[in-house]
């Protein structure tokens, strides 16, 4: 290689500490002259981290010689010669450092939380305060490396956080530390070589665009004064040195911006692609060679560091910056160095006449190299073992303090989590009530927490939220809980948390507003929490303060009576549930119709085939019973009734029909046939449109006609003396069992001219009722009575007897069809005690004139809903209850009979249960008499209380629940000479 040029300055030798070859060991020891220590610390952005490669010192690129970066690592450069001591920090501001750290940090968190930002900042800034503090102890200049064009200004808190640890902390233990282990005597009190002079150096920016010198040096000069100024004014340094955490020179420049360069990532693959390039050259000259100028350049372009290629024996030199005249940061710290060497750094500036002296020294290698071992030991060794004891209790304090000092951003956010914490927790005790529930208690965590996330930032915001929510949990736990055992209708017990033996013993303390079973007085009831509460006591206790209830007439419902004091609540698997999922093609189970069907060929108790053209617009049936007995044969009902009959003996399919006792009846399921027939038979409107009952003889007291054909009793199941049953009586209830206390009540008001149908029901009769809703509906019944031979002489006899006029000229021909006229009153009730009649399933009676004739018709042969939307203002739970059933019964030799069945249902109408009265036959409601049904409050099955749906919606209201049709029904009266002896029998 005959172009190469011998260099006039050797290479620099180092090591990596604590590895001290043994030949190097002697270079450095040899003359054991002093040396000026040069540490250099600061940011770079490549893997070796090595930030000497600016200086131009290297003979080789760091990324082909040097190891990774690692942490706290300490390389020395040397030469024998000369009177530098270079120390290169790898700290934790170096990127590639910092990549790992990380990647360990995250592999020891152990616990669920992911590391935290502030939490990995704070361990790198502490982790490079402790290398910046021992090169500030070890070193007589500092260079500070800055890849970018800017000072970074987090620098400012470090130099802040260190001046004070060592004022407080390092200046106390050192001096004792460094005299007990007999080294660094020469350090004075001070502990360190000198006051050290800070250099900074920047990159410019790699933009295309070249920047002449003076543009440099006066970019330099702007960045000198702006930190200067910084530094004073946060008192980072200050007049005297010998007080500052480090100095800057006074009339020296210290800070360089080194021009942009090139980056060359790796100067292997740099030299791969040269080769090519060469490679390609050839290739593409057509003599096959490049001329020999072209060669060696590109060859010694391809070299990545100098004298690449040359024998291990080879002796070269480095050519020296400073005799070169080159602008680098090798001359700044040149520079430095000449005035370390000649006066010593003086930064101090005394304007009176007193000169302060500063320390200076220029200790031997030897000295200086066995001080740094232990400063080194006592600044990051120590530091980073986790399992060291400080002996020393000032030492032991600096480890302790030195992490919650630097990192002023933890700091930071853990006085605002705190201060976060304490308003939280004053939010969470305004106005407490003495007891409350969870959902209370939940609610004013969450306004406590809203306003803890206001103020708390950081590492420490999930530790401040997990005291919050053991603060308030334990404030809420001691004394405060609420029972919130929920009542029937769904409100939480508001007591204090207790044991209670008796559901009564809790409290909601809700109010509502209900009325007594005859409807006449109004009170407040508390929220139920058992049904015995909610359908018998508070109509026993508001019994005592109504001046009618207690003197009324009304049914007596079964109830369990027990033979002695022995007796429990039956258990039991209810085995008839499969009765109350069997829906057929009309939504009614087999079981909704009671106990009282009987399909016995050629008898129906309910309406005959005629007798269900009375409303064949509606397609439906109600109840007609008979007391007396039943003839066998249909032809004594009359000439149409008896092709009737004649009919559904040919045809079984009708006769089922015709039996059912509850099922709606749809025309349009009768074949074509039938329907002819009904044609013909709707023609005569006056003898068809009509219920036809025929009428046994005339009773005297207990006898019977000799002609009438009785059926035989069947056996009746006696109910239990010692088990009751817990719930409310339904269809799937077991036999024999039955409840405490009744949940229906059916009480006569009195006479039927109670009612007025001109003004309706007066408020001093019935209180509560909304503005126009206040109306009964009448339903005109037309009944057609065909008399036995005996009971017609006998009721015409009896009738002309009472009338006065034995030989009246009214034939008996014309009394026996007559209309009734039924006033029926469906009546809901809301929380707050309004109260309002419906005209239809889906329709609220707004006033009197909507009421036409045979009104009562729709809610006669309709299902109508159990819960129904109040028009009240209550905007909050406003539903309405089926809590009454209005009836008036007309003046008649005939006997108006109620069957009610409440049907609930529930899971979207999957399931539905069906309540009942528990009387084993249809209820016979005297004549002439005003009678009011009050239905249970709450309804309970055999798996617990049916709760109430809180928002219905009037075109869905059916699917909650029903009060079924077929509920009302017309009996023959038992006739005597008393019941005769009514003088006009209709209304």
């Amino acid at each position: 290689m005959k172009n190469v040029k011998l260099l006039k300055m050797k290479p620099y030798d180092s090591f990596v500490f604590p590895e001290l070859p043994s030949d190097i060991r002697e270079k450095l020891f040899q003359k054991d002259n002093a040396m000026v220590v040069v540490g250099v610390l600061g940011k770079s952005n490549e893997a070796h981290c090595n930030k000497l490669l600016e200086f131009n010192m290297l003979h080789s690129h760091p990324s082909l010689t040097d190891e990774a970066g690692i942490d706290c690592r300490v390389k020395f450069y040397f030469r024998t010669e000369g009177q530098t001591l270079f120390l290169h920090f790898d700290a934790p501001f170096d990127n590639f450092v910092l990549l790992h750290l990380a990647e360990r940090m995250m592999l020891e968190k152990t616990d669920e939380s992911p590391l935290h930002f502030i939490e990995f900042n704070s361990a790198i800034r502490t982790r490079f305060a402790r290398v910046l503090l021992l090169a500030l102890q070890v070193c007589h200049i500092l260079v500070v490396v800055e890849p970018s064009i800017s000072f970074d200004m987090s620098y400012l808190s470090i130099f802040k956080s260190l001046k004070i640890i060592r004022e407080k902390y390092v200046l106390k233990f050192l001096p004792k530390m460094l005299k007990n282990a007999n080294v660094g005597s020469f350090m004075g009190k001070e502990c360190r070589l000198c006051s050290p002079r800070l250099l900074f150096m920047f990159n410019l920016p790699d933009n295309g665009e070249p920047h002449s010198l003076d543009e440099i040096d006066m970019l330099e000069t702007k960045v000198e004064d702006y930190i200067n100024k910084t530094l004073r004014n946060e008192f980072i340094i200050t007049n005297n040195s010998a007080m500052s955490l480090f100095s800057l020179p006074k009339m020296k420049q210290f800070v360089f911006f080194n021009e942009a360069k090139p980056c060359s990532q790796d100067p292997l693959m740099d030299s791969i692609d040269m080769l090519s390039m060469y490679l390609a050259k050839q290739q593409q000259n057509s003599a096959g060679t490049l001329p020999e100028c072209e060669e060696q350049q590109i060859l010694e372009q391809a070299k990545p560091y100098d004298c690449f290629g040359f024998p291990s024996n080879f002796k070269f030199e480095l050519k020296d910056p400073i005799e070169e005249d080159e602008r680098s940061i090798f001359s700044l710290v040149h520079d430095h160095v000449e005035d370390a060497l000649d006066t010593g750094f003086d930064e101090s500036e005394n304007p009176g006449r007193q000169r302060i002296r500063t320390h200076f020294v220029l200790p031997s290698t030897h000295a200086w190299y066995e001080m740094f071992k232990y400063m080194h030991q006592l600044f990051i060794e120590n530091p980073n073992d986790p399992y060291y004891d400080a002996y020393d209790s000032d030492y032991k304090a600096y480890l302790q303090n030195f992490h919650d000092i630097v990192n002023i951003d933890e700091r930071f956010f853990g006085e605002i989590c705190e201060q976060g914490l304490d308003l939280a927790t004053l939010k969470y005790k305004d106005m407490l009530p003495p007891h409350y529930s969870a959902s209370f208690h939940e609610t004013k965590y969450h306004e406590a927490l809203n306003l803890l996330l206001e103020y708390a930032r950081g590492p420490e915001l999930n530790p401040s939220i997990q005291k919050l929510k053991e603060y308030c949990d334990t404030i809420w736990q001691s004394g405060k809980q609420q029972c919130e055992y929920p009542s029937l209708r769904g409100n939480p017990c508001v007591l204090g948390k207790h044991k209670s033996i008796d559901l009564a013993e809790h409290s909601s303390g809700v109010i509502y507003v209900s009325s007594c079973n005859c409807g006449r007085t109004q009170g407040h009831r508390e929220d139920p929490y058992t049904i015995r509460q909610a359908n018998y006591e508070f109509y026993q206790m508001i019994a005592k303060s109504c001046s009618n209830c207690n003197r009324l007439e009304r049914v007596q419902f079964p109830v369990f009576e027990p033979s002695s004091s022995d007796f429990r609540a039956a258990e039991f698997i209810n085995k008839n549930f499969s009765n109350l999922m069997s829906f057929d093609s009309t939504g009614r189970t087999a079981s909704d119709f009671g106990p009282n069907v009987r399909a016995i060929p050629g008898h129906s108790p309910f309406l005959s085939g005629s007798q269900r053209s009375q409303n064949s617009s509606a397609s439906l049936s109600f109840n007609i019973a008979s007391d007396g007995e039943e003839d066998e044969e249909e032809g004594n009902i009359g000439k149409k009734g008896e092709g009737r009959s004649n009919r559904r003996e040919q045809d079984p399919a009708e006769e089922r029909i015709d039996t059912d006792q509850c099922d709606q009846i749809d025309d349009a399921r009768l074949n074509d046939d039938d329907d002819e027939d009904d044609d013909q038979l709707a023609s005569n409107n006056e003898e068809i449109n009509e219920i036809v009952i025929k009428l046994g003889a005339l009773k005297h007291g207990s006898d019977t006609s000799p002609g009438g054909i009785g059926h035989p009793a069947a056996p009746t199941r006696l109910p239990s003396t010692t088990e009751y049953l817990p719930g409310m009586l339904h269809i799937a209830s077991p036999a024999g069992l039955l409840p405490r206390f009744p949940s229906w009540s059916l009480v006569c008001l009195g006479s039927s001219s109670i009612y007025t149908h001109n003004t309706g029901l007066p408020e001093h009769v019935q209180s509560g009722f909304l503005s126009g809703s206040n109306f009964l509906l009448p339903w005109d019944v037309s009944v057609r009575l065909e008399h036995a031979q005996c009971w017609a002489a006998s009721y015409e006899k009896i009738r002309n007897r009472k009338k006065g006029n034995p030989h009246s000229s009214k034939s008996f021909e014309h009394n026996k069809t007559f209309t009734l006229k039924i006033f029926i009153g469906v009546e809901y009730e809301c929380l707050r005690g309004h109260r309002f009649i419906m005209n239809a399933p889906d329709s609220i009676l707004r006033c009197g004139s909507e009421i036409v004739r045979n009104s009562g018709s729709k809610v006669v042969f309709n299902d109508m809903p159990i819960y129904f939307p109040c028009p009240c203002r209550n905007t909050i739970n406003n539903t309405a209850q089926l809590m009454r059933v209005h009836i008036i019964t007309p003046k008649a030799p005939v006997n108006v009979i109620i069957d009610p069945k409440v049907k609930l249902f529930q899971n979207n109408m999957q399931n539905s249960i069906t309540f009942t009265t528990g009387m084993t036959e249809p209820i016979k409601l005297t004549q002439s008499s005003y009678w009011i049904l009050r239905l249970p409050f709450v309804y309970e099955g055999d798996s617990g209380p049916l709760m109430a749906p809180t928002d219905v919606n009037p075109a869905s209201a059916i699917m909650h629940g029903v009060l079924l049709a077929g509920m009302y029904g017309i009996r023959e009266n038992e006739l005597n000479e008393e019941t005769i002896g009514i003088s006009n029998p209709s209304v």
